[in-house]
């Protein structure tokens, strides 16, 4: 066994690495980004949470590599043994489920429980649609082309198909035109439903976000997901819910400040990966919940979550999230076409889970200021800092 096979952290910092160092240098010579990354430091944001996203998504992407290295092994697409690499993944999208309910949840408390829906539904589609659209046309399209572009069902089957994919999986994940593997091609749709069922439920639930019917709604919330919840996974949304309520305690903010609560975050993510190494679990959301409350609140981890190169991970984060098993995919098909994936030592795979990483960054990059930034709410006011963040950081982009 090998120093890579037996310590499968060391590949996983190398590339957090690199990754940090390519942020570091296209966030200086890229002026586009350069000036986003300047414009969202002078907002009122979230700071550590703009970050936090570019460390999540790297994150994810480590754990598909992982993950596809025992697929070509295996022949089965299934979790590592390595808890690191479970963490990796599963912490990561546990995570970004916790942001999406802290940031929406913190907006409507901040307006007293009122959500304009049209405008809500709206920009939420504005901001995930089109990247979306792209990743999964791609899908249809590679999976056409492993068909060698000959239709093996009718054009109406094929039409319905395509359509599931492109409305987020809810319906369904078919294979596209006869391919069978059709959902290898890009592995991580499947929690973009999840944060959709949020969003629809969101009105809803923001009648109860006054006083304390906020907490009844938790508790109920609490009782339905333990009784009814199979994956586990809605602990999430209501752990950034409560976050968003327990943040706006002066208390809660001037405890999370300074290097002690850093501590204490990295204890907790430490503790989820030893004693709950399958993450989606209550036990799982509840310790996760200390180190995103702690961050919510203010807390960079020592500047690590506001430096620029985090910020532009965090930036370009929901296009690497959906490029990167695509684009892992198809660089593992082209190598294994000349060399079986499963004979490459852990050193020439990593290798080429670096190009498959660094790849997905520049691609962001060209999808983020292309596909995902037009579309981008332009309505938003420049916001300004004052002295009460917490009553005004309801701008960050989610």
């Amino acid at each position: 066994m090998s120093l890579l096979e037996s310590h499968p952290a060391i590949p996983a910092l190398a590339l957090l690495v690199v990754s940090l160092a390519m942020a570091s240098l296209l966030a200086s010579k890229l002026s586009f980004f350069r000036s986003a990354i300047d414009r969202e430091i002078a907002s009122r944001r979230f700071h550590a949470i703009d970050g936090l996203r570019g460390f999540l998504a790297v994150a994810v992407v480590i754990h598909h590599i992982g993950i596809n290295y025992l697929y070509y092994q295996t022949g089965v697409w299934q979790l590592t043994p390595s808890r690191v690499n479970t963490f990796l993944g599963r912490g990561a999208v546990a995570m970004f489920f916790m942001i999406t309910a802290f940031l929406f949840w913190s907006r409507v408390i901040a307006s007293n429980g009122s959500l304009d829906t049209r405008k809500f539904f709206v920009s939420r589609i504005a901001r995930m649609v089109p990247m979306y659209l792209l990743a999964s046309g791609l899908l249809v399209v590679t999976s056409l082309s492993l068909t060698h572009f000959r239709l093996v069902v009718g054009a109406r089957d094929l039409l319905q198909q395509a359509l599931s994919w492109a409305l987020f999986t809810i319906p369904g994940t078919p294979p596209i035109n006869g391919f069978e593997k059709t959902s290898l091609v890009n592995t991580v749709f499947w929690s973009l439903a999840y944060e959709w069922k949020f969003y629809l439920m969101l009105p809803l639930l923001a009648i109860f976000a006054t006083g304390k019917r906020q907490w009844a709604l938790a508790a109920v919330s609490a009782v339905l997901i333990y009784v009814f919840s199979q994956g586990n996974l809605e602990w999430f949304f209501l752990a950034g819910c409560i976050t968003a309520v327990v943040v706006r305690i002066e208390r809660v903010r001037q405890m999370a400040r300074g290097w002690p609560a850093t501590v204490l975050a990295i204890s907790c993510m430490v503790a989820t990966l030893i004693w709950q190494p399958s993450v989606y679990t209550m036990f799982g959301a509840a310790l996760l919940f200390v180190p995103f409350t702690i961050f919510a609140s203010g807390n960079n981890a020592f500047g690590i979550l506001t430096c620029r190169p985090a910020r532009l991970l965090g930036l370009v984060s929901y296009s690497i999230y959906l490029l990167h098993n695509w684009l892992l995919y198809l660089a593992s098909r082209a190598v294994d076409h000349f060399t079986p994936v499963a004979h490459l030592t852990p050193a020439e795979y990593w290798l080429l889970g670096m190009l498959v990483l660094v790849v997905t960054i520049m691609l962001s990059l060209i999808t983020f200021q292309f596909v995902e930034h037009p579309f981008i709410d332009r309505r938003r006011a420049p916001a300004k800092q004052n002295s009460k963040p917490l009553k005004s950081l309801i701008h960050n982009d989610a």
